[in-house]
């Protein structure tokens, strides 16, 4: 599924390049958000599923997109050129095999990244603190390459409208106890962007920070239902105990619990 505002330039050339021959069973979605030129036409010659959504923002062309999709796994990426469609199968295997339900690109991990040096340390100050607030090791959260299954998806209340909705949905599943799966993907350089940067920088903060109270309530929640599942029993002396499993095991439990919650 990808979004897309104004790309009749590039959109062509990223659906040229999906591994189709790989993905026999694939719906490609273009949203059409708005656009001015010929993207729609362009997308639909390259044998795009065109959904039309005239309201402008990122955010409610993804959730257009979400809504629209009918397949049990739903990949997401730029049609600005910026992600490298050969790595649509990084980043969708760990949902395809189970190991995960939510995969995330992560772009920022190598120089050269093929990002603006200015946009490229905006995105690492924000991945820091978004790491440091809802305690992820992630280095990328504003990555629109990424994979989320179907049953994931169900569980999310996604609101934003614009490019906060990429911060509002890693929220959503920290909220909800659902593990993240970073990929390593490449950044391709490009000559422009929607992105406002100071602008959305601040926005994406801003919303950081006003669902971190809602998101630590959460946590405590989760954990004191997962401490609540933890066999206990009383030993000779009278006092409420864990069974004789050594701690480590119980630990691990109790994160195998948060993760099945919601």
């Amino acid at each position: 599924m990808i979004p897309a505002l104004n790309e009749e330039e590039r959109i062509g050339r990223v659906l040229e390049q999906i591994p189709y021959n790989r993905l026999p069973e694939a719906e490609v979605i273009v949203v059409d958000n708005g656009s001015s030129d010929d993207t729609a036409r362009v997308a639909a010659s390259k044998g795009a599923r065109v959904v039309r959504e005239p309201r402008r923002g990122y955010g409610i062309a993804t959730r257009t997109g979400f809504s629209e999709a009918t397949g049990d796994i739903i990949v997401t990426m730029d049609a600005d050129g910026g992600h490298w469609p050969g790595d649509l199968l990084k980043v969708l295997q760990p949902v395809a095999e189970g190991s995960s339900i939510v995969a995330m690109g992560v772009r920022i991990h190598s120089f050269p990244h093929g990002m603006k040096i200015r946009r490229f340390f905006g995105n690492v100050m924000l991945a820091k603190v978004f790491d440091t607030l809802y305690g992820e090791h992630l280095g990328d959260v504003q990555c629109g390459f990424r994979a989320i299954h179907r049953k994931a998806l169900n569980k999310l209340s996604l609101s934003q409208d614009g490019m906060q909705l990429t911060t509002e949905l890693l929220i959503e599943l920290k909220e909800r106890g659902i593990p993240i799966c970073p990929v390593q993907v490449r950044q391709v350089p490009t000559d422009r962007s929607h992105i406002r940067e100071a602008r959305d920088f601040i926005e994406h903060v801003s919303l950081m920070l006003r669902r971190f109270p809602s998101y630590w309530s959460a946590r405590n929640r989760n954990r004191h239902w997962a401490v609540a599942q933890t066999p206990k029993f009383v030993g000779v002396n009278g006092h409420s105990r864990t069974d004789n499993r050594g701690r480590n095991e119980v630990n691990q439990e109790i994160l195998d619990s948060l993760r099945k919650i919601a």
